[in-house]
């Protein structure tokens, strides 16, 4: 498209899987701008970790923008291995939570 931006945005109606694509990668921008030692020392140990839970949302968005991509060509089985991963490990993470809260930091 050339970086045109007036196409992109024509374009952007026809394929919403983009936008929750585009949107997940710019939540994992600061995520990945704060995942040193020194910017938990900047922001405070608080602050970086309610920053980093926008993680789940990204997760979540990421699935949302496979499905959207691949739901053209009604294949979603590698969609549904994902998500099945992502339930699992999130799954596993409420759990540990729920037994303990001492885990959740």
């Amino acid at each position: 498209m050339g970086l045109d931006l007036a196409v992109i945005a024509r374009d952007i109606p026809k394929r919403p899987f983009a936008l929750v694509g585009f949107l997940a990668l710019l939540l994992l921008v600061p995520l990945a701008a704060t995942s040193f030692n020194r910017a938990i020392k900047m922001l405070g140990a608080a602050r970086w970790q309610a920053l980093h839970r926008t993680v789940y949302a990204v997760a979540l968005l990421a699935i949302l923008h496979f499905l959207w991509m691949r739901a053209g060509k009604n294949d979603f089985a590698e969609v549904a291995v994902y998500a099945a991963v992502i339930a699992l490990l999130l799954g596993w993470r409420l759990w540990r939570v729920r037994r303990s809260p001492a885990l959740a930091a």
